[in-house]
């Protein structure tokens, strides 16, 4: 997980918003297709182009709107606001997947919130542990919400452990159960693009924030081995 730094809403949905906010039905559900199709566009271009809970790519027709506080628990034309609103896998009316946002659901209520690590939450990124087989947990072992985050929206699943792993593997060089082969100043360069391509707000690589943990471990260890075969004074 990545920390999102909202942006400002679409100037279509202000305006929505400004025609609709006496409507006694007001809320999500009055926005049509199109509308959705542009605030979309506008979270993947504020998400760097992948999903909020899980890291993959997305674009405007491979996500859905996703609610961080969810709808159920709404009042007041919440489910509207932009600051409420997410993109996140899959792509509207697709068959549920077992991690992300389908797996969270409802959840949390009022009672339930201070469990949920929202990507909107500052810091929320380094309360994530992963190991380079792409397996998650919480960097500190006390964190009850960041365990329970992974649990509910099934971020230890299998199938994204997996897909973790090849980005992993792929970005290390790892081949087969051999080492990874990336030497250290690949290592520095590929660290300091992914940096980069944060803070210029571009379109992010897949599970950026997984292979940022892989590399600072690559380096550590390449810097270990490097520092083993100095001459000793």
């Amino acid at each position: 997980m990545r920390q999102i730094q909202k942006r400002n809403e679409p100037q279509s949905l202000t305006q929505w918003r400004a025609a609709y906010q006496n409507d006694p039905n007001f809320g999500f559900g009055l926005v049509d297709a199109n509308l959705r199709g542009e605030i979309r566009q506008a979270l993947v271009a504020e998400q760097g182009g992948l999903c909020a809970y899980t890291g993959r790519r997305i674009d405007e027709a491979s996500c859905h709107i996703e609610h961080p506080k969810p709808q159920t628990h709404c009042v007041d034309g919440e489910d509207a606001s932009f600051a409420n609103m997410l993109a996140c896998v899959p792509a509207p009316n697709a068959p549920a997947l077992p991690y992300g946002a389908h797996k969270k659901g409802a959840w949390p209520d009022a009672a339930q919130e201070a469990q949920f690590v929202s990507p909107l939450r500052p810091g929320c990124g380094p309360r994530f542990f992963f190991n380079l087989r792409g397996e998650i947990a919480p960097n500190n072992a006390a964190d009850n919400a960041a365990a329970e985050t992974i649990r509910r929206l099934g971020l230890d699943h299998p199938l994204l452990c997996q897909l973790r792993k090849a980005a992993i593997d792929g970005t290390l060089r790892v081949r087969g159960k051999g080492p990874a082969s990336l030497d250290l100043r690949n290592a520095r360069r590929r660290i300091t693009g992914l940096s980069a391509a944060e803070q210029n707000n571009a379109i992010l690589e897949p599970f950026c924030f997984v292979l940022q943990q892989a590399l600072e471990k690559q380096i550590g260890r390449l810097e270990a081995i490097r520092d083993s075969r100095r001459p000793r004074p």
